[in-house]
């Protein structure tokens, strides 16, 4: 599990931080602690390290290490690759516990842990309780295996897709859509749930796999979920970094977080990525997004487990969500992580202002955190980030998007975790589904049209970098007109929260379509939790 070492760039960074903090005695006060890191050889460990202040987070962040997603009062973990990082740690005036002394060895005692679940579950010493009815972690095949099986099982509740692009070493990234009359154009509103952005982290497959087969499974008998897919539609993406996660759970290398991309610009070649001198490249997909992208808390280097990309939505794997969302109404979005137990909404980093719809944000994050017994916070108070999923998300579109940092010790603790962690979140998720429908938390455009016609909303704007710099984006979705010619059109606000903060408005482009042709063109302006009409001849 030993990677590269990086610490030509970093250590020079935490040489400033030591002096910044006047840490030099402490250097000195600590120097005995050299020669049990000496002892501990090369070992991969997790650590506690000691952070009383948000202060101490940002600048530990600041290091570069590779920070786990679990922080709590006074704490935040980090994985230690071997001698230079805990001598880094020690130089910047740091304290720390060992969690795990040797992640190799923990894995291997997971991956014993496993078996013994499977086998006490085919033995029937104890019940298999997830929807879907599995026992252990699934590999990558398994995940498309189960799309395509509840596709083809579910055909008028379950419509499996293809994303935009093919990954870095050209894997297909599929979908499932799953609404009453899957088929049908409707104006529904949407809710999106994500997996794996980072490749270690295997409970955010799991359990957005989950859902999909509870959601199918449990419709006609759960009136909650008969209620949510006859208003609503879900939609998820198990693996948004199908590379990353092949190379984490094939065994090459199982803390593999970031995707593939070995060199900026170039395309994989076939097992490059997996290679041992590879192990620390590729991109954070979740900092790749264009919102504040290059800010604090994503790094610009390659090595780096945060490395930003060369340019915002750089790769092909946060351009899939980046399509995906721009393209359907998705008033809701959670993307699962682990680990820690936090509910996570806007803004990123802590010099932020508060979003424009902090009372419903926070409203929703405090009901889904007490379903999960997590704890709902801003995003910044676990550490800075920029460039993540909902920078870009809920500034470009307005739904409400939150990161569920799910509960455990590990990116992959035994499956048995797993297993632990669905039913609060299960209530979670139905939470966000039921919000998602929820008409005082998005928008509505109705009115009359011809039956049959095509209606699309499009707006082109342009979505700010940490650095100022104006990128172009569009976002453009379509409903048919149902046979009454009556329409109802559940959408986001057409104001994004960015322009409501400047006390400005925006206008969505409203056109009506027969037969590939415009035939009529309305700007249709619609706040949150309000209504438009637009009746149109076309």
């Amino acid at each position: 599990m030993n990677r590269p070492k990086r610490w030509t760039r970093i250590i020079p960074l935490a040489l400033a931080a030591v002096l910044a903090a006047g840490a030099a005695s402490q250097v000195q006060a600590t120097a005995p602690l050299d020669r049990k890191l000496q002892q501990a050889g090369d070992l991969v460990q997790l650590l506690r390290v000691s952070t009383p202040t948000q202060a101490d987070r940002q600048r530990l962040a600041g290091l570069d290490l590779d920070l786990a997603e679990s922080a709590g009062p006074g704490y935040a973990d980090l994985v230690a690759y071997g001698n230079s990082d805990r001598k880094l740690l020690k130089l910047a005036g740091f304290s720390w516990k060992t969690l795990e002394p040797d992640m190799a060895a923990a894995d291997r005692q997971r991956v014993q842990a496993d078996a013994d679940y499977a086998k006490a579950v085919r033995t029937k010493a104890i019940a298999a309780t997830l929807p879907s009815g599995r026992t252990a972690y699934r590999q990558l095949a398994d995940y498309d295996n189960d799309l395509t099986a509840l596709a083809q099982q579910y055909p008028t509740k379950a419509k499996l897709f293809t994303l935009k692009e093919k990954s870095l070493e050209g894997r297909t990234v599929r979908g499932l859509e799953i609404t009453h009359n899957v088929g049908v154009s409707d104006g529904k509103p949407v809710f999106l749930m994500l997996g794996v952005h980072h490749a270690r982290e295997w409970p955010s497959g799991e359990l957005t796999m989950e859902f999909a087969y509870d959601l199918l499974k449990s419709d006609g008998t759960d009136s909650r979920i008969t209620n949510i897919l006859e208003k609503s539609r879900v939609i998820v993406v198990p693996v948004v970094n199908p590379d990353g996660f092949n190379v984490s759970r094939s065994g090459s290398y199982d803390l593999k977080r970031k995707n593939c991309r070995v060199t900026n610009g170039q395309i994989p070649t076939s097992g490059q990525c997996a290679q041992s001198s590879n192990r620390s490249r590729g991109v954070d997909l979740n900092r790749n997004y264009s919102g504040f992208w290059g800010g604090p808390g994503a790094s610009s280097s390659l090595t780096s487990e945060t490395y930003r990309g060369a340019g915002a939505f750089s790769e092909p794997e946060s351009r899939n969500v980046q399509a995906l969302v721009s393209q359907h109404q998705v008033t809701t979005l959670i993307t699962n992580h682990t680990y820690s137990s936090l509910v996570l909404r806007e803004p990123g980093y802590a010099s932020a202002a508060k979003t424009p719809d902090e009372s419903i944000y926070k409203a929703l994050g405090d009901q889904m955190a007490a379903a999960n017994g997590y704890t709902s916070q801003w995003a910044y108070q676990l550490y800075d980030t920029t460039g993540t999923t909902e920078d870009w998300s809920y500034y470009a579109t307005g739904g409400l998007g939150f990161t569920f940092e799910h509960s455990g010790n590990t990116f992959h603790p035994a499956f048995s975790n797993v297993v632990n962690m669905y039913p609060g979140n299960r209530n979670a998720y139905l939470i966000a589904a039921e919000s998602t429908i929820n008409a005082a938390r998005h928008s509505i455009i109705t009115g009359t049209a011809p039956a049959g016609a095509v209606l699309r909303l499009k707006k082109t704007f342009t979505t700010k970098t940490w650095s100022g710099t104006q990128l172009p984006d569009t976002l453009e979705s379509t409903m048919t007109v149902p046979a009454g010619g009556t329409y109802t059109w559940h959408t986001n606000p057409s104001t994004r929260p960015a322009v409501v903060q400047q006390g400005g408005t925006e206008a969505w482009t409203l056109t009506c379509e027969q037969a590939g042709q415009v035939k009529e063109t309305r700007s249709v302006t619609v706040a949150r939790g309000a209504s438009a009409t637009a009746n149109l001849t076309c």
